[in-house]
């Protein structure tokens, strides 16, 4: 351990070597020094939230793992929440779609019936009342047929 601490001291060691980082971890008793290394590397950050969970009295250890699992607990149902709100979502809009596509045949439909009515001559009045087209519609349809 000395000649490890000699050349860190003397920066001879890569500053993000990850066993350097464990050894300076282990050997530190500075608490703000901790936090410091926590913030630095996620996994030494759970390595200081496990030291202290360990460190606590049974007391505060229980109320310590109670929130963690009530956390843990609340991102879950979160998440189930999320993706029970996509899934109905995607059925609502697929739904619409379907709606909207039917909708819209059977107005071709009707137009595609209009426009053969009107090549046999057939009256505007007629039309409308058969198809359910307006009558601006039917114009329309006249128009673009001439």
């Amino acid at each position: 351990m000395p000649k490890f601490v000699r050349q860190d001291k003397e920066n001879l060691i890569h500053p993000n070597d990850r066993m350097a980082k464990w050894i300076r971890f282990l050997t530190n008793e500075d608490d703000a020094r901790w936090e410091e290394m926590a913030n630095q590397d996620p996994i030494i950050e759970n390595a200081v939230d496990m030291l202290r969970t360990v460190s606590m009295d049974r007391e505060a250890r229980m109320l310590a793992e109670a929130r963690e699992k009530a956390l843990k607990d609340i991102n879950t149902i979160r998440g189930e929440g999320i993706e029970e709100g996509i899934k109905k979502g995607i059925e609502k809009g697929r739904k619409e779609g379907i709606r909207e596509g039917i909708e819209k045949g059977i107005k071709e439909g009707k137009r595609e019936i209009a426009k053969k009515m009107l090549m046999e001559g057939a009256d505007i009045n007629f039309i409308v009342k058969m198809t359910e087209l307006t009558e601006s519609e039917v114009l329309e349809l006249k128009d673009e047929m001439n």
